[in-house]
């Protein structure tokens, strides 16, 4: 057994020696949960493994900047969204720009959301706009602040608010409306 199946910086350091079997390692340990969170933003698996693969490249070429400050896996997942994020905005994903007047900066509510299983969350957040979804996935499911998603995008903060503030408001609609999988 190789000594980095054990230890998380033995195994980092092997993956930059460039050592095949540990990176391979590295991918079978992570790839499903990393694969879960590309599946969130992507409408099918295809996208979704596509980029789990670009995510992979990304950690590997940019393992050495890791520096043991915090989670590893917090750190992939980071690399991951990001991943995610800038290939929708390379895409040409549209966010609605707003005015910074109009953005509710009151902490958002999520409680309503407990009312649904996983499977009507899941569906309804998918029925939502692409750039909402973006967003509400990136706060309110990956812990990204908007700071960090407008970076990650290239919107404004304000618009990343604003975006969470729909999102929230269309899924408290569609759940005080019944809108659920069986009436679909």
């Amino acid at each position: 057994m190789k000594d980095w199946k054990d230890d998380e910086k033995a195994l980092i350091s092997a993956c930059l020696k460039k050592d095949e079997s540990a990176f391979r390692y590295l991918y079978q340990q992570n790839n499903s949960w990393l694969y879960s969170i590309c599946l969130r933003y992507c409408k099918n698996k295809d996208d979704a493994q596509d980029l789990l693969q670009e995510s992979f490249i990304l950690i590997y070429r940019n393992l050495s900047s890791f520096n043991f400050e915090g989670s590893f896996k917090g750190w992939m997942r980071k690399i991951t969204v990001n991943c995610i994020l800038s290939a929708f905005r390379k895409k040409g994903l549209q966010f609605s720009s707003i005015n910074n007047n109009q953005v509710n900066n009151d902490p958002a509510d999520f409680s309503f959301l407990q009312t649904l299983d996983l499977e009507e969350l899941n569906y309804l957040i998918n029925k939502l706009p692409a750039g909402r979804k973006q967003v509400f996935m990136a706060y309110a499911i990956d812990g990204f602040s908007h700071k960090e998603i407008a970076e990650m995008t290239g919107i404004a903060e304000g618009t990343s608010k604003s975006q969470l503030h729909d999102a929230r408001k269309q899924l408290q609609f569609a759940i005080e409306n019944e809108f659920t999988i069986a009436k679909n």
